[in-house]
């Protein structure tokens, strides 16, 4: 069943992560894209560069809109030029105090030995897997910088693969990107962090 998105006037597809669409070829670059491009002065002022503005940050606080918003960045071809970010307790970490946010105990947090292997779980073998079926290409995620701090616990994943396209066929469509995945969690509660980039390479 579609529904309808009131703010941006569009009909919105329900997230079946079973039956995403995959990114066979590339297309050319999406002719909005040009009202993202800015102009810098050099600090001589000899000079004028024009450069791709970072994109807008998009905040989500669950993993069904965030999931549904990488979706549809790769249905709009803009799957090489957004930033989402996501707040939100894990699947895991919902099921153990059943839905009642008030029940979830003090300790799980990145402290917790229990809660950092179910965390390192999830986001293997969910998580990254959900994030490439939404993206519809693949995605080489797999080994991650973890800084681990008295406050935080963070693991950095880079992809700056050909995420399964020939190099002709991106050189064709000049469409290179690299991929930056950050998740993190804190040591005051369960809640997580995902920081996710889809970045144009110039």
């Amino acid at each position: 069943m579609t529904k309808l998105d009131k703010k941006n006037k569009k009909v919105v597809q329900p997230l079946d992560l079973d039956n995403c669409q995959t990114l066979e070829h590339l297309m050319p670059v999406p002719k909005s894209r040009s009202s993202s491009i800015i102009s810098i002065e050099s600090e001589d002022k000899s000079e004028i560069k024009t450069m791709l503005a970072p994109p807008a940050r998009r905040d989500f606080d669950d993993l069904f809109s965030f999931e549904s918003f990488i979706r549809d960045e790769t249905w709009d071809n803009e799957f090489d030029y957004y930033h989402a970010h996501l707040q939100y307790y894990p699947p895991f970490v919902l099921k153990e105090c059943r839905d009642n946010l008030d029940k979830i105990k003090p300790t799980m947090n990145k402290n917790n030995k229990r809660f950092k292997r179910h965390l390192q779980h999830h986001i293997n073998k969910h998580l990254i897997k959900d994030i490439e079926k939404c993206c519809g290409y693949k995605l080489n995620l797999e080994k991650a910088e973890i800084i681990d701090t008295p406050k935080s616990v963070t693991w950095k994943f880079k992809d700056l693969s050909d995420h399964g396209f020939t190099q002709e066929e991106e050189d064709l469509f000049d469409r290179h990107w690299k991929l930056e995945l950050e998740i993190s969690c804190n040591n005051e509660n369960a809640m997580v962090e995902v920081d996710y980039k889809s970045v144009p390479l110039v």
